[in-house]
C-alpha cells in the first residue's frame, strides 16, 4: 500500500483503488524525486493533476504546500475513489475532480480557474501519444501561469524513451530516469510570450 511521502499528510496511507481499475500509480520513490526536485514551487502552488489515477502525486502536493488541485480522470470509478481519499484526508474543499476525457476538458479551457502553476501529465502508458495533444491543449488554451513547471511520466521501452513533441512555449529543463520510467521536467512559457486564449465559456 502506498504511502504519502512527506508534509502535513506524512505518512497517511493511500486508499487501494477499486477492484478492476487499472492505472500505474507513480512510486514512492518517483515522487519523492519529483517534489525533491520541484521544492520551493509546490507551496501555495495551483496543481493540475491531468490523468490523476491513484491520486498519488495530487494528494503528495497538497500534503507538501499546494493551495488547490484540480484532478481530471474519465474513470468514474477513479473519481468516487478519490472524493472518498479526499474526505480521510480532510482535504475535499482543496480539490476539484473533473471526471471526463482529458483533451477534450483541456480543449475547452480553464474558464473561470486562474492559470495552474505545477501541472502532472502521466497518462496511461499505452496512450503516451496523448502527451503531444495534452501539452498542446495546456499552452494553446491558457491552462499555464507564466513558468509553469510541466512534470511529464513516461516509459522507457528498451531503455529510451521517444522524444518528446514539444509546442512551442515548453521547453526541456531537465530528464530523469529511474527504472523504467522517464520524468521530463519542463518549462512552461515565459511571462511575455502568454497570450489569452479564445473567450469560451467554460460548462465544467
Amino acid at each position: 500500500m502506498q504511502r504519502i511521502v512527506a508534509g502535513r499528510l506524512r505518512g497517511r496511507k493511500l486508499r487501494a483503488l477499486p477492484a478492476g481499475v487499472e492505472v500505474r500509480p507513480t512510486g514512492s520513490r518517483v515522487r519523492e524525486a519529483i517534489f525533491s526536485r520541484l521544492f520551493a514551487d509546490v507551496a501555495g502552488a495551483r496543481v493540475l493533476d491531468v490523468f490523476a489515477g491513484s491520486g498519488a502525486l495530487a494528494f503528495e502536493a497538497l500534503s507538501r504546500g499546494a493551495s488547490r488541485v484540480v484532478a481530471i480522470d474519465r474513470d468514474a470509478r477513479v473519481i468516487r475513489h478519490l472524493e472518498a481519499q479526499a474526505a480521510d484526508f480532510g482535504v475535499t474543499g482543496a480539490i476539484e475532480l473533473l471526471r471526463g476525457d482529458a483533451t477534450s476538458i483541456l480543449g475547452r479551457g480553464p474558464g473561470e480557474r486562474p492559470p495552474f502553476n505545477l501541472v502532472f501529465v502521466d497518462p496511461p502508458y499505452v496512450e503516451v501519444a496523448l502527451v503531444a495533444e495534452v501539452l498542446g491543449a495546456l499552452v494553446s488554451r491558457g491552462w499555464l501561469a507564466a513558468d509553469a513547471d510541466v512534470i511529464v511520466e513516461r516509459a522507457r521501452i528498451r531503455g529510451h524513451a521517444a522524444p518528446l513533441d514539444l509546442p512551442a512555449g515548453l521547453r526541456v529543463d531537465a530528464t530523469r530516469t529511474y527504472g523504467q520510467t522517464a520524468v521530463e521536467f519542463l518549462r512552461g512559457p515565459a511571462p511575455h510570450a502568454l497570450q489569452p486564449a479564445d473567450d469560451h465559456p467554460s460548462d465544467l
